[in-house]
């Protein structure tokens, strides 16, 4: 079976082999390889980025929900001050009108007993008239039933 082949024939096969397993790594499988790693390595490139973005995501919204808290905190105390303030001047409106109303009060009470002395003064100065007067109101009416 083996008898009709040379090792001549069979020597330049085997190098005819040798050098197309030598061209085709050269030309075809090396850059495939290179092309399929290059390829990977962009890959986890891109999710390394992905990651990254995503934590820079998650960064990001702790921050807005932490600037959202602060900014309602001082939108808060912005209110509660002004609230006060309010209150406190709305307070002393009520104290200095329920003070000016108080002075009134008094000078009224003031011009009242002022006035009850004037009519006490005034009644006691025509008490002598006022007496004749009911008295000569009296007598008529006697004398008239």
């Amino acid at each position: 079976m083996f008898e009709d082949m040379h090792p001549s024939i069979m020597f330049a096969t085997m190098a005819i082999f040798l050098a197309m397993i030598v061209i085709l790594n050269t030309m075809l499988y090396k850059p495939l390889l290179k092309f399929m790693d290059e390829r990977n390595d962009s890959i986890k490139n891109d999710e390394n980025k992905v990651k990254e973005n995503s934590q820079e995501m998650l960064n990001a919204n702790d921050e807005v929900e932490a600037i959202y808290a602060n900014t309602r905190e001082e939108v808060y105390k912005i209110k509660q001050n002004a609230i006060n303030a309010a209150k406190e001047e709305a307070d002393q409106v009520i104290k200095s009108k329920k003070e000016e109303l108080e002075r009134k009060m008094s000078n009224f009470y003031i011009e009242l007993e002022n006035q009850k002395k004037e009519f006490q003064s005034s009644l006691f100065e025509h008490l002598p008239e006022l007496k004749q007067a009911l008295y000569n109101n009296i007598k008529q009416s006697g004398i008239n039933r």
